[in-house]
């Protein structure tokens, strides 16, 4: 697992594999946290989030983005956020999605 964040930015990387070439996609689910998977929506490959301390604050999302695309595809996005490794970073509730505050400890845990 690779984590980096830019303070200045405020911008949170997660990457928990790089995935094969050409067998990756990368999927919005608010205008600030698009999640990477495989083409097939069974792996996730990692995250970005951009205002992340921002988000901290702030009661959880509607999934804008995620609510444009097909259904089918949304089933299988949501399976993957409710699974680990993503459910250790992001939560959902009904429509709407959290970010989680990741002690540093945690993630050694996790990693």
């Amino acid at each position: 697992m690779k984590i980096s964040y830019d303070e200045e930015g405020d911008i949170l990387e997660v990457q928990f594999t790089l995935g094969k070439p050409g067998n990756r996609t990368g999927i919005g689910l608010t205008d600030q946290i698009t999640i990477f998977c495989d083409a097939s929506f069974h792996n996730a490959l990692g995250f970005v989030v951009t205002a992340y301390s921002k988000l901290l604050t702030l009661p959880e999302l509607l999934l804008e983005e995620l609510c444009r695309i097909p259904e089918d595809i949304q089933k299988k996005v949501k399976r993957l956020i409710a699974e680990s490794p993503l459910s250790h970073f992001l939560y959902l509730v009904d429509d709407k999605i959290g970010v989680e505050d990741v002690r540093i400890s945690e993630l050694v845990a996790i990693g």
